[in-house]
């Protein structure tokens, strides 16, 4: 059904009467081209910086869709800046941003988001905040023409799902079992976790997929249920049909690209339709 970047599936081991919702174990080998590319990337430190200015955002807006009380996607979000060592007073503006509360924590930020097409029929979505649109979009054009990748429209590629990664309730709980929750609350999909990005070490992990317009009330329901959220948030997953191969002839300036995205202090992320392939494949 639907594929992450992050994660890449296997057959089947469980399935349903009702149509859209199935469950899978996920392959653990961990030989992705692009998993690889996204981990080494995640070891970089200005990445991590970036990441914790992107929470702060997350976080104005998990309170805009959801209000900061009884907010379970906001407390997992909170919970993860602390751990990036975001300061108390950042957080707080973030909130406040968030209700709609006067902030002197800057400038106000605008997301923007930019559509590209590259060679092989790659497709690239990135996100951004910025206080400075045309400066933001001049940076982003100048990093993907490295690839040779120009605006285009292609969010029509995409589905935007909700995607929440927790812990199972403890070590005798099995993927048919969280199944039954999933299907309890709500949920389109889940299947176990595999961390490439190496962000929760060690950990069993369990992965929802929902409607995006669900991710407040499913992530709510798992933590009323005493499942501990690691990460809720919402995400642009490439249709199966949508997706391609990994660029082999133009690797060396496609990760040229995206190392110039992650040097972008605007950028939060981006998503891509490159599907999960294993190198011995």
């Amino acid at each position: 059904m639907f594929r992450s970047l992050l994660v890449k599936r296997s057959s089947p081991v469980a399935r349903i009467g009702y149509s859209g919702f199935h469950s899978c174990s996920v392959v653990l080998a961990g030989h992705s081209k692009w998993a690889n590319i996204r981990h080494d990337k995640a070891k970089n430190d200005a990445k991590r910086s970036k990441e914790a200015y992107a929470i702060a955002t997350k976080i104005e807006a998990s309170v805009r869709a959801g209000g900061a009380d009884s907010n379970a996607q906001l407390d997992t979000l909170v919970e993860k800046a602390k751990k990036l060592n975001v300061t108390k007073k950042i957080i707080e503006n973030a909130i406040k941003r968030g209700l709609g509360e006067s902030s002197i924590d800057g400038p106000a930020l605008t997301e923007v988001q930019y559509e590209f097409m590259g060679p092989g029929g790659v497709a690239i979505i990135v996100t951004a905040n910025t206080d400075n649109k045309a400066r933001t979009v001049m940076l982003v054009k100048t990093a993907l023409s490295r690839f040779n990748a120009n605006l285009s429209p292609c969010l029509y590629m995409f589905a935007k799902k909700g995607e929440v990664i927790f812990e199972p309730l403890n070590n005798e709980e099995t993927l048919d079992d969280i199944l039954e929750v999933a299907i309890d609350i709500g949920a389109e999909d889940v299947e176990e976790f595999k961390d490439y990005e190496n962000e929760y070490p060690g950990e069993n992990l369990y992965r929802m997929i929902t409607d995006s317009s669900d991710l407040n009330s499913v992530s709510n329901s798992l933590s009323k249920k005493g499942y501990k959220l690691k990460d809720a948030s919402t995400k642009l997953i490439a249709e199966p049909d949508n997706e391609v191969s990994f660029p082999e002839d133009y690797a060396k300036s496609f990760n040229r690209a995206l190392s110039e995205l992650d040097n972008i202090a605007e950028v939060s992320d981006y998503y891509t339709n490159i599907k999960e392939e294993d190198d011995e494949e």
